[in-house]
């Protein structure tokens, strides 16, 4: 039964790395959000190191949220049930062990099976050798999986994109940005804007704001912070008389990291909890921070969501997969 298994699994995922299917038969891609399938021989792999290791580093939690959620949700699938309804999961990705193997392979392909779609194969003697190789790649694989999950939502937000909400993004800021139904301009100055959605379950904010770049030290974290409650102060009140936003540094304090992965060469992302000098209202919020290459402005691009006694992570990815949308 292990050798079927193991000529099964050769069959379906390793054949179906060096081939393409025509681009016409290519299905649309199916899952939940912030989803990933995990493909494995038999049980005792996602029970053992392997998938362990795969837990630990995809079900971490999201920094920056009031509430425990995951990076991603984890589901399992031993590969002889991989039926097509399955391959055609949006994030797919694999475990296998081929003792024949003197050291492990890492294949990753996009639209395999379905589009858009992440497919990650890891292919190891033993389970030491294949946790090895997981540590050394696995924020390139988060990576990568993030990137299928934005690709996911434009392709359901460009289609529903206003015209005339992405104009006055374009002639204030100097970029194009989808902005898709539901959101409309709560302020707008000559440097600010404040797009909001509002429904019976939650609220979802975009703001946009530029001031011109001097040095390096503009994208240190405190001036990001620094500048951004600055702003919002100004700009977004609260429902309370003199109540307004700002950024929480006790609770949950904003993290800035640097990223070669956004449209611009370099952006340094932020991520931590709003909330309100005032009143009784907070939420996670994300901000990419970079420069215009045509006017040298220095601009933030904020997604923050307020959605009492829910889950937020997928309602602030939809704002992030927007954010990535900037164009020049």
């Amino acid at each position: 039964m292990k050798t079927q298994t193991s000529f099964l699994f050769s069959a379906l995922l390793i054949l179906a790395f060096s081939c393409n299917e025509p681009e016409q038969r290519i299905a649309r891609s199916v899952g939940a959000t912030s989803e990933i399938l995990v493909v494995t021989q038999n049980d005792a792999q996602w029970e053992a190191e392997p998938g362990t290791a795969v837990r630990d580093f995809f079900g971490q939690d999201q920094y920056g949220l009031p509430q425990s959620e995951a990076l991603f949700k984890l589901s399992d699938i031993n590969v002889d049930k991989l039926s097509d309804m399955f391959k055609k999961h949006r994030n797919l990705f694999v475990i296998e062990i081929n003792s024949k193997l003197k050291e492990a392979i890492v294949e990753t392909r996009s639209d395999l099976w379905a589009k858009p779609q992440r497919v990650i194969k890891i292919t190891a003697p033993d389970y030491v050798t294949w946790v090895e190789a997981f540590d050394k790649n696995k924020e390139g694989f988060r990576l990568l999986y993030e990137r299928s999950e934005r690709e996911r939502l434009l392709t359901i937000f460009r289609p529903t994109a206003k015209v005339d909400m992405m104009e006055p993004v374009q002639k204030t800021f100097g970029f194009k940005m989808i902005i898709p139904e539901g959101f409309y301009i709560a302020k707008q100055d000559q440097n600010f804007m404040w797009l909001r959605k509002e429904t019976n379950d939650f609220s979802q904010g975009l703001i946009i704001y530029q001031r011109p770049y001097r040095d390096t030290l503009n994208f240190s974290r405190n001036s990001i912070i620094k500048v951004r409650d600055s702003l919002v102060m100004l700009h977004i009140p609260g429902p309370s008389e003199g109540s307004f936003m700002t950024t929480d540094k006790e609770f949950v304090p904003p993290i800035t990291t640097k990223t070669e992965n956004f449209v611009t060469e370099f952006a340094v992302e932020t991520r931590g909890m709003w909330n309100l000098i005032g009143d009784y209202m907070a939420g996670p919020f994300l901000s990419y921070t970079f420069v215009n290459p045509k006017n040298n402005q220095l601009i933030t691009v904020e997604g923050y969501v307020y959605a009492p006694n829910k889950d937020k992570r997928d309602h602030l990815r939809q704002l992030e997969a927007l954010i990535y949308s900037v164009e020049f």
